[in-house]
């Protein structure tokens, strides 16, 4: 009876995750248990177990006696996830020029050299997708299952804010170059360079990060919620999440 319902809740939590990550459900809206039954074509039991999943994920907010709500965007979460790369990312990537294997290391190479198409949406959300299987390969490979999972949700939560809209730009080159070098120095196996190039990556991308916030808060892609707390809740400008 158990892996019956498992076998119902996982493909079901995985498209929520999917729809929430990819602001297909728009961050900030309530649903009822029976809203996402509709939705999903669920019952009752499926869709609690998945929610419950989701927001040990700070994907979904529970309210309790009204329902769910999917988590809001806010400047100060993609602060503190930026931060939390800076603390966790360089570690994995010294771990991982230690004990990445000769497949692990083949497929790091295969996926940092991808580069997203500037104007090209379909070219853009693959790099969006690209870019966190490196992360998490680089991750995964320090055989370290909680650093993993760190990791993984990091990029998960982040990945909702570029799905939103924030746009990369003309930054593909120097994104690739950048993923090279860590990758590099992980085959290598040159422990002080796969964390010394990790951290350099990451305080690139908050650098980058800070304008293309400013950028899409300024032309209206996203907006302060003058009625959310003053860390500045990013909603959208439509009455759905922009498609990217």
């Amino acid at each position: 009876m158990e892996s019956q319902m498992e076998s119902i809740v996982e493909p079901l939590y995985r498209k929520l995750r999917q729809d929430i990550v990819e602001c297909e459900l728009t961050p900030g809206r309530a649903f009822s248990e029976a809203e996402f039954g509709r939705l999903y074509t669920a019952s009752r039991t499926p869709v609690r177990e998945a929610c419950r999943r989701l927001e040990h994920e700070g994907l979904i907010r529970i309210i309790p006696f009204r329902g769910y709500m999917i988590a809001p965007l806010s400047v100060a979460e993609f602060h503190d996830l930026e931060e939390m790369q800076l603390i966790f990312e360089p570690e994995a990537a010294a771990l991982a020029a230690e004990r990445a294997n000769t497949e692990e290391l083949d497929e790091m190479k295969n996926l940092a050299t991808y580069e997203y198409r500037v104007g090209d949406r379909t070219s853009y959300r693959e790099f969006i997708q690209t870019n966190y299987q490196l992360h998490t390969l680089i991750a995964q490979s320090t055989r370290n299952k909680r650093l993993f999972e760190l990791v993984s949700n990091i990029h998960i939560r982040l990945m909702r804010f570029f799905y939103l809209g924030l746009p990369f730009d003309s930054y593909g080159p120097a994104l690739v170059a950048e993923h090279i070098r860590i990758v590099d120095a992980i085959r290598d196996r040159d422990v002080v360079e796969a964390r010394c190039r990790a951290s350099e990556h990451i305080r690139m991308a908050m650098e980058r990060s800070a304008s293309l916030l400013m950028s899409a808060i300024r032309f209206g892609e996203a907006v302060f919620d003058a009625n959310s707390s003053l860390d500045g809740t990013i909603t959208n400008t439509r009455s759905r999440a922009r498609r990217v």
